[in-house]
């Protein structure tokens, strides 16, 4: 284990560094610092998440697909916060689900689909910008 400062602390000090120079740079490079410096948040958030989110996910693929159709090994296990054996699988499992809704195959539950569907999305927004489903939701 490494000493203060760890690895999202490291990439919030860049993250906050990079933006701080965007009023110093000429305006053709500023977009691509802000794009630095999100991208250096985002890993951070990343990071300090570890595999939960990953878990999440495969739970809520496998309770719409079953265990079995989603192809995650042993959904089980994540239960006791174990990741799927890597991400890859993960993926293949998220391409099935898509595959079965343009398929009709979930329209019979098309409320809980949805619900989960909602739930992956928010999950991915508190990593890629937190705090923008509530000031949505604030909008309506």
């Amino acid at each position: 284990m490494q000493d203060r400062p760890d690895a999202p602390e490291l990439l919030d000090a860049v993250a906050a560094h990079l933006s701080g120079l965007v009023s110093a740079v000429e305006r053709s490079q500023r977009f691509g610092l802000l794009v630095a410096a999100n991208a250096c948040a985002m890993v951070a958030r990343e990071l300090r998440a570890g595999e939960r989110p990953v878990i999440e996910e495969a739970l809520r693929v496998s309770a719409l697909l079953g265990p079995g159709a989603a192809g995650l090994e042993d959904p089980c296990a994540h239960r006791g916060l174990r990741p799927p054996a890597d991400r890859a699988e993960l993926r293949a499992a998220q391409g099935r689900l898509a595959q079965a809704i343009r398929a009709g195959e979930l329209d019979d539950r098309l409320d809980q689909a949805l619900s989960v569907l909602r739930q992956s999305v928010a999950a991915k927004l508190n990593v890629a910008h937190p705090g923008y489903a509530r000031s949505a939701d604030d909008e309506r």
